[in-house]
């Protein structure tokens, strides 16, 4: 049987990857809450896990990290806004992450959805930089800031 008439293409599959990401990430911090576990205790335990596989950033730069955050937000479904600063001081700025439908799909609310950010804190420990993130309407801004 040739399934190549069935073929997908890249758009058709990196869509569906977008939507997988962004619905798996949703669908930790749901897990975690239907468990009684703090939302943003389960993120950190993402980045953990994660960390290791960042370690060709150089230790302390801001701008690569930055970039690298927003690009995992990004693949998540969301929008990336803004991207600047150097390897000192730099951030990201990502819109429409979560969309509304895919957050009442898993029952989250926005503040509870937001809790995926505290992903990039032990990542930003491990390579030297001190992170914060913050919500303005729709878009969040990720500040990536290497540590004196």
């Amino acid at each position: 049987m040739d399934g190549s008439q069935d073929a997908f293409t890249s758009e058709e599959i990196c869509e569906q990857a977008k939507g997988n990401v962004g619905g798996l990430s949703l669908l930790l911090l749901t897990y975690a809450r239907d468990r009684g576990h703090p939302l943003d205790e389960a993120a950190r335990f993402f980045g953990r896990v994660f960390a290791p596989s960042w370690d060709e950033v150089s230790a302390r730069d801001a701008r690569t990290a930055a970039r690298w955050a927003a690009l995992n937000m990004v693949t998540g479904g969301g929008e990336l806004r803004r991207l600047e600063g150097d390897a000192r001081l730099a951030e990201s700025v990502i819109g429409r992450w979560p969309l509304d439908e895919d957050r009442a799909f898993f029952g989250l609310s926005q503040q509870e959805a937001d809790m995926l950010y505290a992903l990039f804190t032990p990542i930003a420990e491990r390579l030297g930089l001190a992170y914060t993130w913050s919500r303005d309407g729709d878009a969040v801004t990720m500040t990536f800031a290497a540590e004196d």
